[in-house]
């Protein structure tokens, strides 16, 4: 592990604690926390979250969302949620702190993992990810900026993973029905799917097996823009801003 390795406990620790040093003594006087809910609101876009959260079961004990507000962290833990996972990473805007402060009141565990809209990951942080989402307390919710493409992903390796769930059908929790835009840069996570399901063919190669000897996220996504027309790639990337 790196410095910079999304799989080091420590790596995520300071996203932390840099968020702490940063938002929570803003947090702490009513003048500086309308600032931080005022950048929830409007530079992170959670007017739209407000009226529309992306929230979705998908199993009995896990759902996905976009970026909950402090409201939507109360709701799930009422509904027994235990564990929040965040897919953005150490993300800037005041989400995070009135996040990271709603998870604390309401007794849930907060997770930080960095996953990619219009990426994919290095292969030892995608097995990490694997690792974490077959071991934390549930109820889970994974969540994103905005429950499309991160959390579809999340979302997917955990139904095959933790559900069982052959990845055929998996994979439809990327999908338009959560706002996931396949003929985008973010279909680059179709092609993940894709590029794991014709190499095994009529194999019995199991996808973990695949990510662990073969799985090339380079030569995955530069396949993935030279065989595709991206007319949406616009939309997602000057008007929805995805992460």
């Amino acid at each position: 592990m790196t410095d910079d390795d999304v799989t080091n406990p420590d790596w995520r620790q300071r996203q932390l604690d840099d968020m702490d040093a940063k938002w929570r003594p803003m947090l702490a006087t009513p003048e500086g926390r309308r600032a931080v809910e005022r950048d929830m609101t409007w530079s992170d876009h959670g007017f739209i979250r407000n009226w529309y959260p992306n929230r979705h079961q998908i199993a009995p004990q896990a759902w996905r969302s976009a970026q909950p507000n402090p409201e939507q962290i109360k709701w799930f833990a009422d509904q027994g949620g235990k564990t929040v996972i965040s897919l953005r990473g150490g993300m800037s805007f005041g989400s995070l702190p009135l996040e990271v402060e709603a998870c604390d009141a309401h007794g849930l565990t907060f997770i930080i993992y960095r996953l990619y809209s219009r990426d994919l990951p290095p292969r030892d942080e995608l097995l990490g990810f694997i690792d974490l989402i077959k071991s934390v307390e549930t109820p889970v919710l994974y969540h994103c900026k905005s429950g499309a493409d991160r959390a579809g992903l999340a979302a997917a390796l955990h139904m095959h993973f933790v559900e069982g769930q052959e990845v055929e059908a998996a994979r439809a929790q990327l999908s338009f029905k959560y706002l996931h835009l396949r003929h985008a840069k973010t279909g680059v996570l179709d092609a993940f799917f894709d590029a794991y399901l014709t190499a095994r063919g009529d194999s019995d190669l199991d996808l973990r097996t695949w990510i662990e000897t073969a799985y090339d996220p380079q030569a995955i996504k530069a396949e993935f823009l030279s065989s595709r027309k991206l007319g949406l790639a616009w939309l997602v990337d000057k008007v929805l801003r995805r992460e």
